[in-house]
């Protein structure tokens, strides 16, 4: 994979390009895959849009996390399991000082989930949801429920418990409408896109779903790789939290 910027001088090492500016200052870090007219699923899941090297910077940016924090759309829809690094992929945790497991949070408004998935039957799993869940959805989830928000999920809060446990590096993987709600409360520092060489064509499907935003948020492009045609952008937002 080769080094577009910072630098222009030969390949790449994925963890060491995702890893700076980011593990000592940590936040949330959203990843996306997507074609090059927008789409970011083929057949209903983003599988028909990966390339070797998203898989890749997939990995990579799991390994630089405390946690994978996800919707329960997108968790069912990718068929998510609990997070179980290899025996090399958790020293390469240990080496950059982060813990060798890693959990994965799920975020569901009304905890309409089944029970029964292996990502909810993971006491290791983290399930927000809201005082609307249904209470017998929430006595069959083997998952810890924790409750953040009334009507809707308070995502300062969802990150907020997330920072008291020490889970400071959140690579938030989706969906669609998840990531929009952070993005307009400016809680993503910082947004990792790959763009796979393919047109995928006309169809639904944006990286931002949901509400209307009254105005947009700034980006500033900090990295940017490229192997057989797809590229693999890190961009910083710019008006988040005032963290720049």
């Amino acid at each position: 994979m080769r080094s577009l910027i910072p630098s222009a001088d030969g390949e790449a090492d994925l963890h060491t390009h995702y890893a700076r500016d980011w593990l000592d200052a940590g936040g949330v870090r959203a990843n996306f895959v997507c074609s090059v007219d927008g789409a970011i699923s083929a057949s209903g899941s983003s599988r028909g849009l990966q390339t070797p090297g998203d898989n890749l910077v997939f990995a990579a940016l799991r390994d630089l996390a405390d946690v994978v924090l996800v919707g329960a759309g997108t968790a069912t829809a990718e068929r998510y399991r609990p997070a179980v690094p290899s025996a090399e992929r958790m020293r390469r945790r240990e080496d950059f000082g982060l813990d060798r497991r890693l959990p994965v949070a799920v975020v569901s408004g009304t905890l309409r989930v089944d029970a029964d998935a292996a990502l909810y039957a993971d006491p290791g799993t983290i399930v927000f949801t809201t005082q609307r869940a249904d209470r017998s959805a929430v006595a069959d989830v083997t998952a810890e429920v924790i409750v953040c928000g009334q009507a809707e999920i308070d995502f300062p809060a969802v990150i907020a418990v997330l920072a008291a446990r020490g889970l400071r590096r959140v690579v938030c993987e989706g969906g669609p409408t998840l990531f929009a709600s952070m993005a307009d409360e400016g809680l993503i520092d910082e947004l990792c896109v790959s763009v796979s060489p393919l047109l995928s064509g006309p169809g639904p499907g944006r990286l931002s779903a949901g509400v209307e935003w009254p105005h947009g948020h700034g980006l500033r492009l900090t990295g940017l790789l490229e192997e057989d045609g797809a590229l693999f952008t890190r961009y910083r937002v710019e008006d988040s939290l005032g963290r720049l």
